[in-house]
C-alpha cells in the first residue's frame, strides 16, 4: 500500500512539473476536440503521509500517527467552478523506544522510524512547504515528525 501511495503522489508531482495546463474562459458551452480534452484539468491538491516505527529490546514500544486534509475553496471566476484555490496538509509522527533495562545476555536494543509526507497542487501560483526531523534521545528513544503543506490557486485569469 505504501508503494501505491508513493506512485500516485509521484504521478501527481510529475504532472504538475511537466507543465501547468492552459486555461480559457468561454462565453458558453464549447465543443472540444479530443486533443483539447486531453489538456482539460481542474484545480486540485493532493497530500499523503506514511509513518513507520520499529523497536527491539526487553522493553520495546512503537507508535505512529498520521493525518491528511484537503480543502477546496469556491472559484472566484464566474462560470469556472473548477478553478478555485485548494490547500492540503499532511502530517505524521513515529516514536520508537527499545531498551534492555540493564538486563545482560539480551540482544542489543535498536530503534528506527520513518515518516514521509508529500503533496502537490495545481494552479499558476503554488506554494509547497515540507518539514521532516528525527531526534535520537537517551534510553533508546527515537522520535520523528514530518509535515507537508500545499496550496494552489489560479491568479490573474
Amino acid at each position: 500500500m505504501k508503494r501505491l501511495g508513493e506512485a500516485i503522489s509521484t504521478a501527481w508531482i510529475a504532472a504538475g512539473i511537466l507543465g501547468a495546463p492552459a486555461s480559457a474562459l468561454a462565453a458558453g458551452p464549447t465543443a472540444l476536440s479530443d486533443a483539447q480534452l486531453d489538456r482539460v484539468t481542474a484545480g486540485a491538491a493532493i497530500v499523503s503521509q506514511s509513518s513507520d516505527a520499529a523497536a527491539l529490546g526487553a522493553l520495546a514500544l512503537a507508535t505512529t500517527t498520521g493525518a491528511s486534509l484537503v480543502v477546496p475553496e469556491p472559484s472566484p471566476y464566474p462560470g469556472q467552478p473548477n478553478l478555485g484555490p485548494t490547500g492540503g496538509a499532511a502530517d505524521g509522527t513515529a516514536l520508537a523506544v527499545g531498551t534492555n533495562l540493564g538486563l545482560s545476555g539480551e540482544p542489543p536494543p535498536a530503534t528506527s522510524t520513518s515518516v514521509q509526507t508529500q503533496g502537490a497542487a495545481t494552479g499558476n501560483q503554488v506554494i509547497t512547504s515540507t518539514f521532516n526531523h528525527t531526534v535520537q534521545g537517551a534510553g533508546g528513544v527515537t522520535f520523528q515528525a514530518g509535515w507537508t503543506f500545499v496550496y494552489g490557486a489560479w491568479v490573474g485569469l
